[in-house]
């Protein structure tokens, strides 16, 4: 079985011999000292009455290198980016990438982060930052008045709400209402509605990325570490005082009682404390905010006594394990400006010039004393002179002498100082020298240097010199944040992170980090490197005019995504932190139509040419088919009426000449007798009546037989001068 008391027994056997463990050791102390002259503290205080001022040389030389550092790797949204493992895994990397850089850069206060890493490392050799999922249960009273049954049972389905406090009571404002009584069913009237006032509890699971600065005082690294990483580290420990409430609500239950032991009362502490802030802190009545000193604890230890050692993660209050579970790595990364081969401790910027603070302060404190003496200097005087007034300096005084005593006499002689000001200032002139060899700080890449305005060729050549010597911090540094970004990439496929829509380069897209690879090979991108900023902008000018020039002569060695690269490094170095507003990606641009194929053009012209050749044969054919089917239906159409006006004249004919015959019968009288009167008013016979009816009968019948002939016949269209259309006539018989 698992033995947690060996597990103690080998953090304790670690913890011994570990660097830092020995709170009042060397590297406490020289942390200390390095924390006191980047403060100004006077920890060489001269005697009284001589000056007391301190040199700020470890602050300054800090603070010159600082901006450069930070400008490197918060200049901007990408910070890294993952390799893809194959051409079909660079749109996946690509966006891995984007998502990561967003969660570091904007869901968390990346530039305060590297800020604090970073100068812990130039003040403090060695600087730590813990990157770590925060899972927190966060926990607060709300109060909710009048209430309805409705509201309140929606309220109570929420997950994590616990009830402190409720009360129940009729609504005052409720109107009166009548309801049936389901026993008697008689109206009675109804009881007005409740209204509730809860107290409740809700408890809210949070999980989001959080990176943390340790501070260096409160870290432990194993003796045996090779290098100035934690990646070969066997053991490792970091501390942090907390209160009782602060681990419960991380998820420990723990009693109120439970034993630790919390030391505050170092070097370290009281140079990080100037006003005496953590020291010396009162006991809080409460226990649930007693402070107890959590201690966060990776050793490779064989806890399930298999023969082989694994790293464990231990949490660890007094000697009470509160937890311990086996991991992959240490969440830590570790950075520092010069490394100590084969070590883990290297050196600090403040350890390369803390004896040179300490050389300036005294030649500062001498050449102002010898000031001071020469303006108010030292005098030899007899008896004869007041003391009191000989002791008091001002402008006018007066100094009295004994009576009888002649100022000749000698009675006041002043003592000669030699005022040695002039050379402590090149003195101080030396000092700056060798602060420039050390870490390569120096006027020109300060820029506050104003005789050397005009000396460019020297300005550029100092500065390049001091950027490289920055830059080479920067690339130790790098190796540091690329092990933090893995960490956080491995942080977030291990931690169960759900997937959410985000904006990135301007695109709303979906990540779902369960997709993701783990093992991804990542570099930092640098936006560019420290020094001159206006050198760095006239390179990439220079390198724009030749990408232009390359493009008007036709060479095939610049393409749009080569200008698109161009142009976001020389937005990034102007100091635009988000270069995608200003330019779109050549990628982000829809491909142009091909160019037209003037071939298969020709060959489809010819075959619309053919084709439209052959719907003309076709259309004439079925044109000339339509004509003759329309002239075989007139044809028909004409012969049928033709027979059928004939047929009906015909038979109007024989209908009129019966008739006709029928009234000769009936008539019965003579010819002689019988008269009539015609319209001139004469008289005529009967029968020459019947006679002249017959006559017009036939001329009407003639006047059919020439309709017939006209309707029958054929006819042509009559046209006018314009040629429209005005009527038809008879076609002429050839």
């Amino acid at each position: 079985m698992p033995d947690k008391i060996k597990l103690i027994a080998a953090i304790d056997a670690a913890e011994a011999s570990a660097l830092g463990g020995d709170r009042s050791g060397d590297l406490s102390n020289e942390r200390a000292l390095a924390i006191d002259a980047f403060s100004g503290k006077n920890i060489e205080p001269a005697d009284e009455g001589r000056s007391q001022v301190v040199d700020w040389t470890v602050f300054e030389t800090i603070q010159w290198i600082l901006p450069s550092l930070t400008r490197i790797f918060a200049n901007g949204d990408n910070v890294v980016e993952f390799s893809p493992l194959g051409p079909e895994d660079e749109e996946v990397a690509e966006q891995e990438s984007d998502y990561l850089n967003y969660l570091v850069t904007q869901k968390n206060n990346w530039f305060l982060t590297l800020l604090t890493w970073f100068q812990d490392a130039l003040l403090t050799k060695n600087a730590y930052c813990l990157a770590f999922m925060e899972e927190k249960l966060r926990t607060e009273k709300q109060t909710y008045m009048k209430q309805s049954d409705e509201s309140l049972a929606l309220l109570l389905e929420e997950d994590g709400i616990e009830v402190v406090e409720a009360r129940s009571y009729p609504d005052p404002d409720a109107e009166p209402q009548m309801a049936q009584d389901p026993m008697t069913g008689q109206p009675v009237m109804a009881p007005p509605r409740n209204l509730h006032d809860v107290i409740v509890r809700k408890t809210t699971p949070s999980k989001r990325l959080q990176f943390k600065v340790l501070p260096p005082e409160n870290v432990l690294v194993g003796e045996d570490t090779p290098d100035f990483t934690t990646e070969n580290c066997s053991y490792f420990e970091y501390f942090e005082d907390c209160t009782i409430s602060d681990l419960r609500s991380m998820g420990f239950d723990i009693p109120d009682d439970i034993a630790s032991d919390i030391d505050n009362n170092t070097d370290i502490d009281s140079a990080r404390s100037r006003y005496n802030e953590d020291l010396d802190q009162a006991e809080s009545p409460d226990p649930a905010m007693r402070m107890v000193r959590a201690r966060t604890i990776f050793i490779k230890q064989d806890y399930d006594e298999d023969g082989i050692a694994e790293l464990q993660r231990v949490v660890r209050v007094g000697n009470e394990i509160l937890e311990r579970q086996e991991v992959s790595r240490i969440p830590v990364a570790s950075i520092v400006p010069f490394i100590n081969t084969h070590r883990h401790i290297g050196a600090s910027v403040a350890d390369l010039t803390f004896d040179l603070q300490r050389i300036k302060t005294a030649l500062l404190r001498g050449g102002l004393d010898s000031l001071y003496l020469s303006q108010n200097p030292r005098h030899a005087v007899s008896d004869k002179v007041n003391l009191d007034d000989m002791l008091v300096s001002r402008p006018g005084g007066v100094v009295r002498m004994k009576d009888g005593s002649v100022p000749a006499e000698g009675h006041v002689i002043p003592l000669s100082t030699e005022f040695t000001l002039p050379q402590t200032l090149e003195g101080l002139r030396h000092m700056d020298t060798v602060i420039e060899a050390r870490v390569g700080v120096n006027k020109m890449f300060q820029g506050i240097d104003d005789s050397a305005v005009n000396d460019h060729n020297r300005i550029g050549q100092l500065s390049t010199m001091a950027a490289q010597r920055v830059e080479q911090i920067a690339r130790v540094f790098a190796n540091g944040v690329e092990y933090l970004f893995s960490l956080a990439h491995e942080l977030i496929i291990k931690s169960g992170h759900q997937s959410e829509v985000v904006k990135l380069k301007g695109n709303w897209v979906t990540i779902d980090p369960t997709q993701w690879r783990s093992g991804r090979d990542m570099r930092v991108v640098a936006p560019f490197a420290a020094g001159n900023k206006d050198t760095l902008v006239a390179r990439l000018m220079t390198i724009a005019a030749l990408q232009e020039k390359a493009l008007a002569g036709g060479l095939p060695i610049v393409n749009a995504e080569d200008a698109y690269n161009t142009v976001i490094e020389l937005t990034k170095a102007s100091d635009f932190p988000a270069p995608e507003k200003f330019w779109t990606d050549p990628k982000m641009i829809p491909p142009p139509p091909p160019p037209p194929d003037y071939t298969m053009m020709a060959i489809e012209v010819e075959n619309k040419k053919a084709d439209n050749q052959a719907a003309d044969s076709q259309a004439d054919s079925e044109t000339a088919k339509y004509k003759a089917d329309l002239d075989a239906a007139m044809e028909k159409y004409r012969a049928d009426l033709t027979a059928e006006t004939q047929i009906a004249l015909a038979q109007i004919k024989e209908g009129q000449q019966a008739n006709l015959e029928r009234l000769k019968a009936g008539l019965k009288v003579s010819d002689a007798a019988l008269a009539i009167e015609n319209g001139k008013g004469s008289v005529i016979p009967i029968g020459n009546a019947f006679d002249a009816l017959a006559a017009t009968l036939g001329q009407t019948m003639n006047k059919l037989d020439q309709t017939i002939a006209a309707v029958s016949a054929e006819k042509e269209i009559v046209r006018d001068d314009r040629g429209k259309v005005v009527g038809t006539k008879l076609k002429a018989v050839q």
